[in-house]
């Protein structure tokens, strides 16, 4: 096959009308078709093979060369214009034809109605609609494929994902309102701003043109750009990826902050933004540094507009979490600031009994004096909700008991000594006697000058005027529901006259009644300190 160009163009000729599908008889005619010397020729009235010329038979136009013979099997360049002859030298119209160049490049051509190839034009995207889909051919009417920038120019450099504006895939076709997955990814594709995240890192790299044939693409490497998708919604960077997993919508601000918005989208072959959804995952190293670099896992959750909460208590389907400045899901003890924000959170073995009782001057546990605090449940793999009401936790030393009231917060938060239900707390750890002793007492600081109670292993205020004795052997004494003494006498002391009595049963009778026991002569505030709960 050859291609046939051809200085200057009259147009196509007047109709010669023959035969509708088949050429004519062999035989002379004045004018008209003739194939007497093997090729077809059309003759002029005096009999003279006319060339350089179209000539038509039925419904279909043929081209005679220079030569005065049939063109065939190849292009022709009249003017501006590109033709194809087909073997039968037909023109070609409304035809996609496969062929090469004078060059010998093999391309693909579009010849429309009048047999004109589509062709392009230069520093522009010129496409040319054929069956519903939108095409891009060059100057010469070659079919193009691949990425291509603003101006129509192709992109072929090693990420050309980046420059590109448009695509058009292996079948020529423009993609619109179409994915693109992207897997041809180099050693170096580069970096997300607004994704966070080296290119090299995702699974898979998704771009979306929309119906313009245009690429999604954020403006700029501040804001990350979303766009809804087939009801769905997506982020889009810098460079037109489509942002998977957690990523801050504005890069140019810190995840700390409180107008920081952290989104999430799903997975890398996904990218949908996640709406009242948890994911359990790492965040990128914008985020933490110290996360990302060792890979720890978190439980982030999203509102219904696919942002991460952060920074706050939040309720999810009836039960409440806390999320930290980031949106990583808290476990373990949680002190929330003042303003409701995070402060810190500490696992519930970090600590002993009695750090919980140091008040705010020396307690090590930060931030306990400034904001409220928190237990959320420890196994987060099934469950980081908030825990309420009294819990036994686990704490470096021993076993406690905890008081949280229906809105999570510590009973006796802030160094406070509190009673609630006949109990004492003091951050939140309830004030209860050492199993061994079986009662201990309690400065009850309330007060102005501050009265001793007597409390039980299970908390509870020993009422009234009672005698007990203790798991020590030792003697209680309570009345009007105060701590009196703590005495080791063998026999239980005695009351009399409203009055306790030392008691010895060995002596003579006359003699058991000892002396009265008060503070003074016992020292009731000079007491171990296991007995002793809590004295501030």
């Amino acid at each position: 096959m050859k291609k046939k160009s051809i200085v200057g163009y009259a147009g196509l000729l007047a109709v010669s009308a023959l035969c509708f599908f088949a050429f004519p008889a062999t035989t002379h005619a004045a004018e008209g078709w003739n194939n007497s010397t093997g090729e077809w020729r059309y003759l002029d009235d005096t009999d003279s093979a006319v060339s350089d010329v179209w000539r038509k038979s039925g419904d279909t136009w043929y081209y005679l060369g220079e030569d005065g013979n049939m063109v065939r099997d190849t292009l022709l360049t009249i003017g501006d214009n590109t033709f194809y002859l087909k073997a039968d030298g037909a023109m070609a119209a409304n035809s996609w034809i496969l062929t090469k160049d004078e060059d010998d490049e093999e391309g693909w051509y579009y010849f429309g109605a009048d047999g004109k190839a589509y062709k392009g034009k230069e520093g522009r995207v010129y496409t040319r609609e054929v069956n519903g889909k939108r095409y891009l051919f060059d100057e010469n009417g070659v079919m193009l494929t691949g990425f291509f920038d603003a101006e129509g120019n192709a992109v072929e450099d090693d990420s050309p994902f980046k420059a590109a504006v448009y695509y058009f895939g292996d079948d020529g076709a423009m993609f619109t309102e179409h994915w693109l997955l992207y897997s041809q990814v180099g050693e170096n594709p580069g970096y997300s701003e607004l994704g966070q995240r080296n290119y090299s890192e995702y699974d898979e790299m998704w771009l979306y043109f929309g119906a313009n044939g245009r690429k999604y693409v954020a403006k700029t490497t501040d804001q990350s750009k979303q766009r809804e998708i087939n009801g769905k919604a997506y982020l889009f960077d810098e460079n037109g990826v489509m942002i998977p997993q957690l990523s801050l919508t504005n890069a140019n601000i810190r995840a700390t902050a409180s107008n920081a918005k952290v989104k999430y989208g799903s997975l890398d072959t996904d990218g949908e933004l996640k709406d009242d959804y948890w994911t359990f995952t790492v965040p990128n190293e914008e985020m933490s540094q110290e996360d990302y670099d060792t890979g720890e896992r978190s439980w982030f959750r999203t509102r219904k507009d696919g942002s991460v909460i952060k920074d706050r208590i939040a309720t999810v389907l009836g039960r409440r979490y806390a999320f930290d400045e980031i949106g990583r899901m808290q476990t373990g003890f949680v002190v929330m600031l003042e303003d409701g924000s995070f402060g810190i959170r500490f696992d519930v073995d970090e600590w002993s009994k009695e750090d919980f009782l140091d008040d705010a001057a020396t307690t090590p546990i930060a931030a306990i004096d400034r904001g409220s605090l928190y237990l959320f449940g420890t196994d987060e793999l099934n469950d980081g909700s908030m825990i309420t009401g009294e819990v036994t936790v686990s704490l470096r030393d021993t076993n406690a008991v905890f008081g949280f009231r229906d809105n999570g917060k510590a009973i006796g938060a802030k160094c406070t000594l509190v009673k609630s239900d006949g109990k004492f707390y003091f951050n939140g750890l309830r004030l209860d006697a050492d199993a061994d002793l079986k009662y201990g007492i309690v400065k009850d600081t309330r007060t102005g000058h501050g009265e001793y109670v007597v409390v039980g292993t299970d908390g509870k205020v020993v009422k009234g005027n009672k005698i007990l004795r203790d798991g020590e052997g030792n003697w209680i004494i309570v009345s009007n529901s105060k701590f009196v003494a703590r005495v080791s006498d063998g026999d239980r002391p005695r009351k009399k006259n409203g009055k306790f009595y030392h008691y010895d049963s060995t002596a003579e009778r006359h003699n058991r009644w000892g002396a009265e026991i008060t503070y003074a002569t016992d020292g009731a505030y000079n007491l171990d300190s296991d007995f002793v709960l809590f004295d501030r």
